[in-house]
């Protein structure tokens, strides 16, 4: 007994020098990366300098011809659309300097060039004919590292050469403003999460070789790390151009991941004691909470004053409600807080989330309006952290004891950023998104517990609660009855057919009061138009222009639109091809008596521009005539759509409008000899010539539902929007499909998770869109096997399928929000799909872990985290540099 314990006694004693050793030479393996990488930052250059010629200006010039050469020169040309990347470098004022001409034929147009940086551009400037300097000062953008070389392009004199060139390129030189040393300048460019990855290189790379190699191989391993990243450090342009953004976040992840599986022994103790800690869902729970309560301090104090969406407009009314008796009326701005600029435009949302912020913000009369702005966002940030706890009290609900997901569920919504950023802003979001979880909470309860009185009041008043915050959580009060419903099914044991033929018949009786049948086909609603029913005519009269219906057109005052008609879209594909070119727009027109009308005209957007409606005035009698007209599409045409006016209300002797065999064709068209249509009116001959009419169901032959206009009307002040045109969106599949399919939904993704500071501020490139997308197909793909190789008819099967079905129908509503506007749209947002956050983490992370094998599930977990931490880690740093960038501007002027 005495030698054995001499025996493990000295066993022990080993260990332990060991385990001392192994810390010394992790530490001196730290600082041997720490000198190798200063000086590596020694060596970095104070500037950007290269030849345009050479070829490591590949790397920097997109869209660039290749190298050429004359007797003096060599030199690129850019062509339409041409890029210079900067890469980190455009986190501070820059001074670029080009050197380049633009020799154009006789014919040509000048060079007129503008300079663009994120949302900056430059004024306009000509290059001339010779070879010159021009230096242009930028301003500082981070996360924007393409500098956009907006130029007039030509075509050059040779018939064999069909390329659009810019001007001609010998050299580029980028130079600091404010004179940063080079180590300053260097960590300037690659960026605060880069740097600490390249610093943690090596080390990951020691602590890992030690596991798998003895003694010496360590060392040589992490000195030659430590090589390159000293490399990186002194060419920290290339560095950026070689591990890019997205990359930061597998390579950080497998760093981060490398150290902890090296030290893993060193942390022992202390894992033990965190997982003793951490030994219940309460206590799990409240650790999530505490880093919910920390990310969203940070995004709280990080986003500069007025930068969320609109913030401006809540913090407006959430200080009226506090400070002013009297009820504020919309659009009608208070001068004491004029200065913020809210101009009134939110005072038209219910009042519930201005109400509840408004409380503390009595409180504090004596502070100035910056510091009450960050009281009221506190307030977000702890209904931030209670939407965090009422997902977590979901995922308590769905899953068993000691489930992973119980504490994962909650974790990943508070590591989304967007989901952070909007929840920490002065915005009635966050109180549709508190009031829609707490619905979702009670619907999974009702489903999973069973009936009971209790539990049902539970899931109508949280409904109620969700509504009354903002009108895009008012789909809980029509999801209530149908989910009541269900739980009345489960608690009486009806069999799966009766309550699904109850489900079908409820929403057929709910959309038999909303849509009617009639409306043309391919045709959208604007203001209030045919108001009386359907804008579609049977017309008996022999003399119909084309088959046996036409537009119908009557009109009234409208409340909410500039204008009242039909519009139908031209396909996207066809909007290139007009930009630039003449269009000409016809009609058969008459009316129920003699009158002048505006008649069919266009509706377009030029850019990014508001919309112009653009009509011809004409005489209407009560007999067809045929009219047409001209129109010189814009360059810059973005959106294009046909457009018929509805007449204006009259008081005395209201009108009826009819049209019939609209028509757009590329080229000019007299109106003195109208077109001869085939049958179907999608093509013809017109003066002799075939043409093929961009108009979609120009004869009003095909018919779809739409929304009773009374429906509409009385929606309208809940919702915001146009029933209308969303349904019109619905039906459109020939347009939506492809458009949702190809370009909304990957765009929400995108957005959902790489959307950053205020909403505007995006990780860059079309590689995050595709990458983000990829994952996300992943995890689908992963509920989906969960689906097919756990089928069961359980009650918590049924409330999962319900629990995404609504979130399903949440994040389609955020799809279609924005679609019912055929013209230029804004992007899909987030915002609109957050309130079912809770289907959206389910999604992703039970589709994550459904690919891992249980003996390999806790790697999935940290893998999972770390690429969120890391996705955050990205979002600080550049919500950071925004910040100094504002900071910067408000103490200038």
């Amino acid at each position: 007994m005495k030698s054995s314990s001499i025996v493990n006694i000295a066993h022990s004693h080993t260990e332990a020098r060991f385990r001392v050793a192994s810390v010394q030479h992790i530490a001196l393996a730290t600082l041997l990366a720490v000198i190798v990488f200063g000086a590596g930052l020694a060596c970095a250059p104070h500037s950007l300098y290269f030849d345009a010629a050479d070829s490591v200006a590949s790397r920097h010039l997109v869209k660039f011809s290749a190298a050429e050469s004359n007797e003096r020169e060599r030199y690129r040309w850019s062509e339409r659309g041409a890029i210079v990347l900067l890469f980190g470098l455009t986190r501070h004022p820059l001074i670029i300097d080009l050197r380049m001409t633009s020799p154009r034929p006789p014919n040509a147009a000048p060079a007129e060039t503008r300079l663009g940086l994120g949302s900056w551009r430059s004024n306009a400037f000509v290059v001339e004919g010779d070879w010159r300097r021009y230096r242009v000062l930028l301003p500082p953008r981070p996360g924007a590292p393409d500098l956009r070389l907006d130029m007039r392009a030509f075509r050059p004199a040779k018939a064999r050469d069909t390329r659009e060139l810019g001007a001609a390129f010998t050299r580029v030189a980028v130079h600091p403003v404010d004179g940063l040393p080079a180590p300053g300048l260097a960590i300037a460019t690659l960026g605060g999460i880069r740097t600490v990855v390249l610093l943690l290189l090596p080390i990951a790379t020691f602590v890992v070789m030690s596991q798998l190699a003895g003694r010496v191989l360590p060392w040589f391993a992490a000195a030659a790390v430590a090589g390159l990243v000293a490399v990186g450090a002194a060419r920290p342009v290339d560095a950026v151009a070689l591990l890019p953004d997205l990359w930061l976040i597998p390579v950080g992840t497998a760093v981060g991941a490398g150290i902890f599986w090296g030290i893993q022994s060193h942390l022992s103790p202390g894992l033990a004691v965190l997982r003793q800690f951490l030994a219940s869902d309460r206590a799990r729970l409240a650790c999530v909470l505490v880093v919910a309560s920390v990310q969203g301090i940070v995004f709280l104090t990080l986003v500069p004053p007025w930068h969320h969406d609109d913030e401006p407009s809540h913090f407006e009314y959430v200080w009226l409600m506090a400070f002013r008796p009297s009820w504020p009326a919309v659009r009608t701005p208070d001068p004491e807080i004029a200065q913020i600029g809210g101009t009134g435009s939110a005072l038209s949302h219910f009042p519930t989330y201005y109400l509840i912020v408004g409380l503390p913000l009595r409180f504090t009369s004596g502070l100035t309006v910056i510091e009450q702005l960050y009281v009221a966002r506190s307030v977000s940030l702890v209904m931030f952290v209670v939407t965090v706890a009422i997902l977590g009290g979901i995922a308590r609900t769905l899953f068993h004891e000691g489930h992973h997901m119980r504490w994962l569920m909650p974790l990943t919504a508070a590591l989304i950023p967007p989901f952070a950023n909007i929840m920490t802003a002065v915005n009635n979001d966050v109180g549709a998104i508190l009031g829609f979880s707490l619905f979702l909470w009670s619907v999974v309860r009702i489903i999973m517990l069973g009936w009971s009185t209790r539990r049902a009041a539970w899931v109508v008043s949280a409904a109620l609660i969700a509504a009354a915050m903002k009108n895009v959580a008012v789909a809980a009060i029509f999801i209530a009855p149908l989910v009541l419903v269900i739980a009345v099914g489960l608690h009486r044991r009806w069999r799966w057919k009766p309550l699904i033929a109850a489900l079908v018949g409820a929403g057929a009786v709910i959309l038999g009061s909303i849509l009617a049948w009639g409306d043309p086909a391919g045709w959208y609603r604007y203001g209030a138009v045919s108001i009386d029913g359907a804008a579609r005519a049977v017309v008996s009269d022999s003399d119909t222009p084309h088959g046996q219906q036409a537009f119908r057109l009557t009109s009234s005052i409208s409340l909410y639109d500039d204008f009242s008609g039909l519009a139908t879209p031209i396909a996207s594909a066809d909007v290139p091809l007009i930009a630039g070119r003449t269009i000409t727009i016809g009609a058969w027109v008459w009316a129920s008596h003699p009158v002048t009308i505006a008649g069919p005209g266009v509706l377009y957007n030029e850019g990014a521009r508001p919309a112009v409606v653009m009509t011809p005035v004409i005489e209407a009698s009560t007999t067809p005539r045929f009219v047409a007209w001209t129109f010189e599409a814009p360059e810059a045409l973005s959106s294009l759509q046909v457009f018929i006016p509805a007449p204006p209300p009259a008081a005395e002797s209201p009108v009826t409008l009819f049209v019939d065999g609209v028509v757009a064709v590329q080229g000019s068209f007299s109106a003195d000899t109208p077109p001869i249509f085939d049958r179907s009116a999608t093509s013809g001959f017109w003066e002799g010539r075939p043409f093929a009419n961009l108009v979609r169901n120009g004869s009003a032959e095909q018919a779809w539902p739409y929304v009773r206009p009374e429906v509409d009307s009385a929606a309208r002040y809940l919702v915001r929007i146009s029933l209308s045109r969303i349904a019109a969106s619905m039906f459109d599949i020939e347009r939506t499909v492809p458009l949702i399919l190809f370009d909304r939904v990957p765009d929400i993704i995108f957005r959902s998770f790489a959307s950053l500071g205020w909403g505007r501020l995006m990780l860059t490139g079309d590689i995050w869109l595709l990458a983000l997308n990829f994952v996300f197909l992943i995890t689908v793909a992963g509920c989906i096997r969960l689906a097919v190789t756990h089928n069961d008819r359980s009650s918590r099967r049924i409330a999962i399928v319900v629990f995404l079905v609504i979130g399903l129908l949440m994040w389609m509503n955020a799809v279609l929000r924005t679609m019912h506007a055929p013209s230029v749209q804004p992007p899909p947002l987030p915002r609109y799909g957050f309130p079912a956050v809770g289907s959206l983490t389910l999604v992703l992370a039970g589709g994550w872990l459904a690919w891992w094998p249980p003996q390999r599930r806790t790697i999935g977990i940290v893998t999972l985290v770390l690429s969120l931490v890391m996705l955050n880690a990205l979002a600080y740093s550049t919500i950071w540099w925004l910040r100094v960038v504002y900071n910067a501007y408000a103490s200038s002027g």
